[in-house]
């Protein structure tokens, strides 16, 4: 099922969105639930990932998404549970793949969507 879906507003470093007053509460810090920028302010490796990502770190903090508030949200538990038995079957007419589970139709890899299959899918959602 679908929990959540983010219309990307912008896409930088994370050093530019460790700079940036509107994502503070995104830093990582020493708090769980912890941030997601994963640089410092140095723009080195955050401590606080606990090493989580570091293998990673070179590829990850070159990309950073910022959502549209307005053109993303979360689900209710409650929509959640109301939409998820009707899930695979709409997801297979929306796709056109056939498929008994969710990873049948979408397949491990990923499958990149239309934009008429998000349309479709989010007009579903909501």
């Amino acid at each position: 099922m679908i929990f959540a879906y983010l219309k990307v507003a912008e896409k930088i470093t994370h050093v530019d969105a460790f700079a940036r007053s509107d994502l503070l509460s995104k830093r990582m810090g020493n708090k769980m639930p912890n941030g997601n920028i994963i640089v410092d302010s140095t723009g080195g490796y955050n401590r606080f990932d606990g090493w989580e990502h570091s293998n990673k770190f070179d590829k990850i903090k070159k990309y950073y998404v910022v959502g549209d508030e307005t053109s993303s949200r979360m689900l209710t538990a409650k929509e959640i549970q109301s939409l998820a038995p009707q899930f695979v079957s709409t997801l297979s007419s929306i796709v056109g793949v056939s498929g008994s589970r969710a990873i049948d139709i979408i397949s491990r890899k990923g499958r990149i969507l239309t934009a008429r299959q998000v349309k479709l899918l989010l007009r579903w959602l909501k």
